[in-house]
């Protein structure tokens, strides 16, 4: 069994195209499902149906510990722990604590964080680094993480700035909290409205291919303050 977690689902996507790759490229039969999709009897018939060849099936099983607390959740962490004729993958676009892994102590387990590049990135928005400096290390941040979890996380953290601002609720460690609202005092209001805005016309033209920019273009002018 091998398991893919974490929370650069950038780097845990391409590391799984990459072993489905590989497993096509060995005339391996892959069967991908949705946990939301599972119950008890199709996943136990899928993980134990073997044809007349004996062809080697991986089964990709994806956001199988995103799905809600319930018996049928345990049920199905379970029959998957076990043995099975077949190759197991399991994605989760999470970050798996310890006590979850316990279930599978033979998986190859295979963790993807995101890098601390993108985090000194977003502390650096409205900061007084040198622009070169803020741009080598959204640079480094899309080496390591792709330029689209750079552009999600930026749009998560102008919320929270946001929040911060106008005295809505973070949700969060004190520390945390702290570090928003010290980072939200170096914009007015306005400026963090202007840039949410921003950032969903960039969302609403990539999407629609109205725009001649690619997406690490655009998040070097929003670095630059050009929207600001």
């Amino acid at each position: 069994m091998i398991i893919l977690h974490g929370d650069s689902t950038v780097q845990s996507r391409n590391e799984l195209a990459k072993i489905l790759s590989e497993a096509r490229a060995q005339s391996t039969e892959i069967v991908r499902v949705d946990a939301k999709s599972l119950n008890h009897a199709t996943l136990e018939s899928t993980l134990g149906e073997q044809d007349l060849f004996g062809t080697p099936k991986l089964v990709v099983i994806e956001t199988l510990h995103s799905l809600p607390r319930s018996k049928k959740k345990d049920e199905l962490i379970k029959l998957v722990s076990k043995k099975s004729p077949h190759q197991i993958l399991l994605w989760e676009k999470r970050t798996l604590t310890k006590t979850m892994l316990k279930s599978f102590p033979d998986a190859q387990v295979r963790e993807f964080k995101m890098s601390n590049f993108l985090f000194n990135w977003l502390d650096m928005l409205g900061g007084r680094q040198p622009y070169n400096q803020k741009l080598e290390t959204l640079h480094q941040a899309i080496k390591k993480d792709g330029d689209y979890l750079c552009f999600i996380m930026v749009v998560r953290h102008v919320r929270l700035l946001l929040l911060a601002k106008t005295g809505g609720i973070i949700k969060g460690p004190p520390f945390m909290v702290s570090k928003y609202k010290k980072q939200a005092q170096m914009f007015s209001e306005t400026q963090l409205l202007q840039l949410h805005t921003h950032l969903v016309s960039i969302d609403e033209k990539t999407k629609t291919s109205t725009t001649s920019l690619n997406l690490e273009s655009q998040l070097d002018l929003l670095t630059l303050g050009v929207y600001i």
